[in-house]
């Protein structure tokens, strides 16, 4: 399936073509999670930014049907391409801007991933849109979620004044221009915002819309480069549930 994706830009990292930064070739421990549950889901699963289809190809491997949202239909189209025929009657693919542009009815889904993708939402989209996934959900269906950090790489630059926003009790201490601080060759590659997260702004914002939180920390990729590395904690891994 990976023979129709882009060459590394960097050690694990695939580049998109619609300026929101990557997809990682490895999994983290969410999206892991979201592949295991694919082998029993009883409803429809949905992947968020699902890119070139890191975690949608082994879902629908795993059985599961799959639909799979992305700004960009270019992605897409090669996520369609890997899957083979059977496994392409178990896709949807919406090229659309979530959540804005998506409407699913509701309990209709066992599972939703969010890879690298919330962190591309301002506070009151963000607060949005968990409230549409956890609508989607049936009773018991998990939210995973994998997001960035102020430990990553040039974001780190942002992290005084992330902790001197989240002292005075900014509702969203994270909102960034990511332009500001990138290096030349990753800065035409992102957007405008970018919105860091520690388990406290996360936490409660996933808890607000009516989640109960299962796991929610800190952790790095295996295979990722080193010199975008600080102390470990430069991504969180979320699973939660609704009740």
């Amino acid at each position: 399936m990976e023979s129709k994706w882009p060459a590394e830009l960097e050690q694990g990292l695939i580049p998109t073509d619609d300026n929101m930064g990557i997809m990682t070739r490895e999994l983290g421990p969410a999206a892991r999670e979201f592949v295991e549950l694919s082998k029993t889901a009883a409803l429809p699963l949905l992947d968020i930014g699902a890119a070139y289809g890191n975690a949608t190809l082994p879902a629908l491997k795993n059985g599961a049907t799959v639909v799979a949202l992305d700004l960009s239909p270019t992605e897409l189209a090669i996520l369609q391409q890997s899957a083979d025929a059977e496994e392409q009657r178990r896709l949807v693919v919406m090229p659309v801007r979530f959540p804005q542009e998506v409407n699913l009815l509701n309990s209709s889904l066992s599972g939703v991933l969010g890879g690298q993708v919330l962190h591309f939402l301002d506070g009151p989209t963000l607060e949005a849109a968990l409230g549409k996934i956890h609508r989607w959900l049936a009773p018991g269906g998990r939210l995973y979620a994998i997001t960035i950090t102020p430990s990553l790489s040039y974001y780190r630059k942002f992290w005084d004044e992330y902790q001197v926003r989240k002292a005075r009790g900014d509702r969203w201490p994270g909102v960034f221009n990511p332009k500001d601080v990138a290096t030349p060759e990753w800065r035409d590659r992102l957007p405008d915002l970018i919105h860091l997260f520690d388990t406290d702004i996360l936490g409660r914002a996933v808890r607000a819309a009516g989640f109960e939180i299962e796991t929610l920390e800190y952790f790095c990729f295996t295979n990722f480069p080193d010199k975008h590395r600080t102390d470990g904690r430069e991504f969180l891994t979320l699973t939660a549930v609704k009740r």
